[in-house]
């Protein structure tokens, strides 16, 4: 009987545990930065900001079998000024036969955000997900400092061991050296986590300003003046205005061209997350006719 495709063996779970998309999580938070409305009824929430992240451009087309869709989209002719002016669908897969005609190239209207955050994130991403992979490899040393140098044939007590280190027992196994023929060897393990869990941080900051969204790097700590402060929070308001006005502009034309109502706004819970401008810290000026600061 074969074994079921969604069954893994140890050794395959070992092999995919850090097999995944570091970006996902971005991909998440991104779907709540704007709110959309007036779209056809079958589009999923947030899709449309999960296809601008991955494709960095989307579009409408009125399909003879589907009606008014949403997709993703490839520039086929670009503008002297780097915009779509033609396009195909992109990232489509297992289309039932009745919507074949929906990948025929279109002139509609596309919101064109040019290179995909996930592209831009993509190198920061790829550290933050070293980083975790050190960390756990850098616990696990730090939790089994020492390894035991047997005799062949003396599996079963290591076996037992690494049974007791894996199940978190809090205590030290003591093995008769003598009559077992083994030596303990210190690994040195030494004790990097401030530094990786400082390195995640810090590339998980950078891909979050990418997406626009307030992080710990754009609060004023100590080692931040408060003109990178202040650059940090223009940076995450330029990105939000200029994404909003975008949107907005890509909704008046493709409802002129389509007679759709499509309407996009920030969402609510994310304008509350928006980081406060915060005046320049200036010298108290003495008041006037006050001589005392000559």
């Amino acid at each position: 009987m074969p074994r079921p495709s969604f069954y893994l063996s140890k050794g395959e779970r070992n092999k995919h545990r850090f097999d995944f998309d570091p970006l996902s999580r971005y991909r998440y938070l991104a779907k709540g930065i704007y709110e959309w409305s007036g779209l056809p009824d079958d589009v999923p929430d947030g899709f449309i900001e999960e296809m601008l992240f991955d494709f960095g451009g989307i579009s409408a087309k009125d399909d003879p079998s589907l009606g008014i869709v949403i997709v993703p989209c490839s520039p086929v002719l670009l503008s002297i000024y780097g915009t779509p002016l033609t396009w195909i669908p992109v990232g489509l897969a297992n289309l039932p036969p009745t919507a074949q005609t929906i990948m025929a190239e279109s002139d509609n209207p596309v919101l064109w955000i040019g290179e995909p955050p996930a592209r831009r994130a993509e190198i920061f991403a790829e550290i933050l997900k070293q980083s975790l992979i050190s960390l756990r490899q850098n616990i696990i040393a730090l939790r089994q400092p020492i390894a035991v140098d047997g005799e062949p044939g003396n599996t079963t007590d290591g076996l037992m061991l690494m049974a007791d280190l894996e199940g978190g027992e809090q205590y030290i196994p003591v093995i008769d050296a003598k009559r077992l023929g083994v030596q303990v060897l210190d690994l040195k393990s030494k004790d990097y986590t401030a530094s990786l869990v400082a390195t995640y941080n810090a590339m998980d900051n950078e891909i979050l300003t990418i997406i626009g969204l307030n992080n710990t790097g754009t609060e004023k700590a100590s080692g931040v003046n408060i003109e990178e402060s202040t650059s940090l929070h223009q940076e995450l308001k330029i990105t939000s205005d200029a994404g909003l006005k975008l949107r907005r502009q890509w909704c008046d034309r493709i409802n002129a061209r389509l007679g759709t109502s499509f309407s996009v706004g920030l969402a609510s819970s994310y304008e509350r997350t928006l980081p406060e401008e915060r005046p320049e810290e200036r010298p108290e000026e003495p008041p006037e006719g006050d001589d005392s600061a000559e």
